[in-house]
């Protein structure tokens, strides 16, 4: 595969901090700061943080992740630790005065470019009495973000490869009785064989995968799987999402376990013929709202719109839902290399829950999707 891009990301960025009069930019989300450095802990419950200068980078991490960042994956130009324990903790800086050091080296007032949705009020706060001056980069990060390049759609196509695998490997076992759990072990345990190999080229950092079946549970959009046995008549919501290299694909699929009622069946069809009205449509230069405004055309046209609770689908990249959306008040153009998934879904009292996504690599006369599967009713159902 291609390698991973940090430097050219990197010096992207210090193109627009000059044309934006920025002396540093100060990451603090965990996917972004991946994005320009390749890093990526479990967990952030401790302070992490890159800054990018109109130099180089600096990546500031705990001691229990020193090795962690000295990888090959993570690329930057100073890395800096601190300590929790004695005596090291109390012989040398923590972490924001670390930070601190870096973003006055240069005195006078530094304007620096900050994430306000994942800097809190207080840090916020701390940064100013050191004199720096403030400005939001959040949208020019999800601009950079929203556009992928080789690197990441290679990333994508694979774990795309890996959800469809799955996905048949576990709907060979679809039957009454089995749990939710069992069912998706089946797919899991496969998956698991086929990249434990000694030649696998990537790194699969995370199996999410869940499994709501029946009326209750199909209509929480977003539920664990649990011991709940499948039923005769059961519409079941297959969700898989795994990530290669830290970048997601998604694929998720409702199926019919026994012999559903006619009330379900309908349902399942209106989504299907929105999803696939969606995907006829989807291209650069449409907007984001124009998808999503045709989506809920279908489903209003079958009575489901007020039961159409979430937007008709999200990018897809480093986060397993990350900007831009498809979304109703969206004037967001389509452009070539945005990835988005493609989603409406339904959700009735007293019917069930209806949903299918698929990955797309929005291309230069349309789409390429990473997760091609059946999605037909007479296809996902099993007796």
């Amino acid at each position: 595969m291609v390698p991973f891009p940090s430097r050219e990301r990197a010096a992207k960025l210090r193109h627009i901090m000059a044309a934006q009069g920025l002396d540093f930019c100060l990451l603090s989300s965990p996917e972004n700061m991946e994005y320009f450095s390749g890093f990526q802990a479990i967990t952030y419950t401790r302070p992490i943080r890159l800054v990018v200068t109109g130099q180089d980078t600096h990546l500031i991490v705990p001691a229990l992740e020193e090795e962690h960042a000295t990888l090959d994956s993570t690329v930057v130009d100073h890395l800096h630790i601190y300590y929790e324990h004695p005596p090291k903790a109390r012989e040398n800086p923590g972490a924001f005065a670390i930070l601190k050091n870096i973003l006055t080296s240069q005195g006078g007032n530094p304007a620096v470019g900050i994430e306000a949705g994942s800097l809190s009020l207080a840090q916020a706060q701390m940064l100013e009495s050191w004199g720096c001056r403030l400005m939001d980069i959040s949208a020019t990060l999800v601009r950079m973000r929203a556009i992928k390049d080789e690197y990441e759609k290679d990333c994508i196509r694979e774990a795309g490869r890996l959800c469809s695998y799955a996905m048949g490997v576990s709907l060979e076992h679809a039957r009454p009785g089995i749990s939710e759990l069992e069912f998706e072990q089946y797919g899991t345990t496969a998956l698991y064989n086929l990249i434990s190999g000694d030649d696998y080229p990537y790194v699969f950092s995370s199996p999410t995968c869940f499994t709501p079946s029946g009326i209750k549970r199909t209509n929480m959009p977003h539920v664990f799987s649990g011991l709940r046995q499948f039923q005769d008549g059961d519409m079941v919501i297959h969700v898989r999402k795994p990530a290669i290299n830290g970048y997601h694909g998604e694929l998720e699929r409702t199926f019919f376990v026994g012999h559903p009622n006619e009330k379900a069946k309908r349902a399942f069809s209106a989504m299907v013929e929105a999803q696939m009205t969606v995907l006829d449509a989807i291209r650069p230069g449409v907007t984001g709202g124009e998808m999503d405004a045709l989506a809920r055309k279908v489903l209003n046209k079958y009575g489901y719109g007020d039961y159409a609770i979430h937007r008709v689908g999200h990018g897809q990249g480093l986060g397993r839902h990350e900007e831009p959306f498809l979304i109703y008040d969206s004037d967001l153009v389509l452009e070539e290399n945005m990835v988005f998934t493609v989603e409406p879904g339904i959700y009735i009292p007293d019917v069930g829950g209806f949903r299918h996504s698929d990955t797309l690599i929005i291309t230069k006369g349309g789409y390429e999707n990473t997760t091609p599967f059946k999605r037909l009713p007479e296809e996902l159902t099993f007796c």
